[in-house]
């Protein structure tokens, strides 16, 4: 099906393409529930369209100042203080957990611990009896340490968060909190 429309044959909506008549209201299918529009008096000028503000650099809108509320930290749920310094405190043992294996890894790769045994021995060792350095400073032991001190901070930093924030709550009573400034400059 072609959709070519010659100037002067009519449109499919009744309208010829050279027809210089505006659309009019009445034109258009009124829609369901819609109230109809009244049409404007024909004495009436047809509104015209504000002109587009143009804003050059002298008249540059002013900003206002960023807003700023102090507020004071009087209290703390030391519950959970606890939770958030128990998650920090497995997070950090996991950092140190790593670590350790790492360090010990390219300590190993590299001699070092080799060399430290050897001349260990060579001071301490004596013909009858010998100090094997390596043997102490094996992987399985040194992570077994390193997962002991991890297991031990992650208890400690728990129990003192929690125990700081119930001093804190005490406290705050005689230094008036901690203060907060909040603002919504950028």
């Amino acid at each position: 099906m072609s959709s070519t429309v010659t100037p002067g044959q009519p449109t499919p909506i009744g309208r010829s393409l050279g027809d210089p008549t505006p659309v009019r209201p009445s034109d258009a299918t009124p829609a369901q529930g819609i109230p109809a529009v009244a049409p404007a008096p024909a004495s009436a000028p047809p509104p015209v369209a504000a002109a587009p503000a143009v804003v050059t650099e002298s008249e540059t809108p002013r900003r206002r100042a960023p807003r700023r509320a102090r507020l004071y930290v009087y209290r703390v749920d030391a519950w959970s203080v606890t939770k958030v310094a128990f998650m920090l405190a497995v997070a950090l043992g996991i950092v140190i957990v790593c670590a350790v294996a790492a360090l010990w890894w390219l300590l190993d790769y590299s001699g070092v611990i080799a060399t430290l045994a050897r001349n260990v021995d060579e001071v301490i060792g004596s013909g009858t009896t010998t100090f094997d350095l390596e043997a102490v400073l094996a992987f399985d032991r040194v992570m077994g340490i390193t997962v002991v001190v991890a297991a031990l901070e992650v208890a400690l930093v728990s129990i003192l968060a929690g125990l700081f924030a119930v001093l804190y709550n005490l406290t705050v009573g005689i230094t008036g909190g901690v203060e907060a400034t909040f603002t919504d400059a950028v």
